[in-house]
């Protein structure tokens, strides 16, 4: 309970901090941007869309780093230490406060997946059929013959939609975009606990741009393949993966590994946090 109380306390914070609405601004925009296309495209071909449109915001690597960019400004300063922070420490205790901590950067990640896919079927209403049985015509038509390039700049590889149902796909990209973004909160929040502040930032920020360079090169053979194996924000594309034959990471180690190192990051604050000067910072 008294975790509960410190989460919330955070999203009470959202009220007076502007960067969460102007990051919410920035999604919106960019989302915008991306998927209203498929309403023009959708209304031409005489096709509806369904909402199953996320699993390709990958393919889009600039905005979709940005995403995760504007994302880690927002927990940029995990754990939160305030001035208000210290009577709530005083009153919950460091394992009750920490763990509060924890349980508010998971929500995050899971509030900041549940507003992109909101934002990537809203654009394109009317135009959209609430089915999960397959893609649907208007996106199959699309990953076959590009004839949506003329409406929307999301590419679409035929061999992805071809090889997952929707229910899968969505699936995987926002488990792994959960995960990801918390493993992430939980880098930020063990290095500012315990080294210099902006370490945890930078390394997060070296993670997003090593995917996006593996991203960019990995259609060669070579050493970018094999960085795919040590690379977890590239793990959210399921283009990236799967393919064994071709040394690319499975979808059960990518799966795996993303758990092993949550739970491993975790425990590592959860159990030291007794041994932090948690002196709060100056508002």
């Amino acid at each position: 309970m008294k975790s509960l109380k410190c989460c919330k306390l955070n999203f009470l914070q959202w009220r007076i901090q502007p960067k969460y609405l102007l990051f919410l601004l920035f999604l919106v925009l960019g989302m915008w941007d991306i998927f209203h296309g498929f309403r023009d495209y959708a209304s031409a071909i005489g096709y509806p869309m369904r909402p199953w449109l996320l699993p390709l915001l990958p393919g889009m690597q600039s905005i979709f780093a940005m995403f995760l960019m504007g994302y880690l400004l927002i927990i940029s300063d995990a754990p939160f230490r305030t001035k208000q922070q210290q009577f709530v420490l005083q009153r919950a205790g460091k394992r009750s406060w920490i763990a509060g901590q924890l349980l508010y950067l998971f929500l995050c990640a899971v509030l900041f997946t549940l507003i992109l896919w909101i934002l990537s079927w809203i654009f394109i209403l009317p135009e959209v059929e609430w089915k999960i049985e397959s893609w649907g015509s208007a996106l199959l038509t699309a990953a076959r013959k590009n004839a949506h390039l003329g409406y929307a700049k999301v590419p679409i590889s035929y061999s992805n939609i071809k090889n997952a149902m929707p229910a899968e796909a969505m699936a995987w990209f926002c488990g792994m975009l959960i995960g990801q973004c918390f493993l992430m909160g939980e880098i930020v929040t063990l290095c500012n606990l315990y080294t210099r502040s902006g370490l945890g930032v930078a390394i997060s920020t070296a993670l997003i741009l090593f995917s996006y360079l593996i991203k960019g090169n990995a259609s060669g053979s070579g050493i970018y393949r094999f960085l795919l194996w040590v690379s977890p924000i590239s793990w959210i594309d399921r283009s990236m993966l799967g393919h064994t034959s071709q040394y690319l990471p499975s979808f059960g180690y990518a799966a795996v590994m993303t758990v092993v190192l949550c739970l491993l990051l975790g425990g590592i604050i959860m159990g030291t946090i007794h041994r932090c000067n948690l002196d709060a910072d100056k508002e």
